[in-house]
């Protein structure tokens, strides 16, 4: 079965917002906690905003989640950042169109696969952000990435002191 990466990446990004709500974290940052690049992070964001389930907000780092993490399930993430549908998940190889084995087994394995991809987001519709958030330390200094965040405030507010 082939599901992406980012489907976790848009896990880890909303836990986060969720988590550090208010903590200015940036797409840079997100890509360290997670990874990767932050380019990757970015296109993970897009997808979560057209789904509603992220609020980019102006200016820098103002990111928050699209509604509340107690209403956005793992299913809705996954359908936010992955494909739709079981044909899209259980991915075949070409068929052969002399051969009928190869050419009709699509037909005959697809309501399988239909079923299998049902009771996957049956169950993924029963775990929300929350859940997931509910699974870590509450105290955001806990957070390498919050640390750095507040280390880099401190040293623009001792910088700006100098400058007096």
């Amino acid at each position: 079965m082939h599901v992406d990466s980012e489907f976790t990446v848009g896990i880890h990004i909303l836990t986060c917002y969720g988590i550090l709500a208010d903590s200015g974290i940036t797409s840079r940052e997100l890509g360290l906690s997670i990874g990767c690049n932050a380019v990757i992070v970015r296109k993970v964001m897009a997808k979560l905003s057209r789904a509603g389930l992220l609020k980019p907000g102006m200016g820098r780092a103002q990111t928050t989640l699209g509604r509340p993490a107690e209403s956005i399930t793992l299913k809705d993430v996954l359908l936010a950042t992955e494909e739709e549908s079981a044909g899209d998940v259980f991915n075949m190889y070409p068929a052969v169109e002399k051969c009928p084995l190869s050419r009709d087994l699509r037909k005959v394995l697809a309501p399988h696969f239909q079923s299998a991809f049902d009771a996957m987001l049956e169950e993924l519709s029963h775990a929300t952000i929350a859940d997931i958030m509910s699974e870590f330390p509450e105290d955001k200094n806990a957070y390498p990435i919050y640390v750095l965040k507040q280390q880099e405030a401190n040293d623009r507010i001792s910088s700006k002191n100098l400058d007096k």
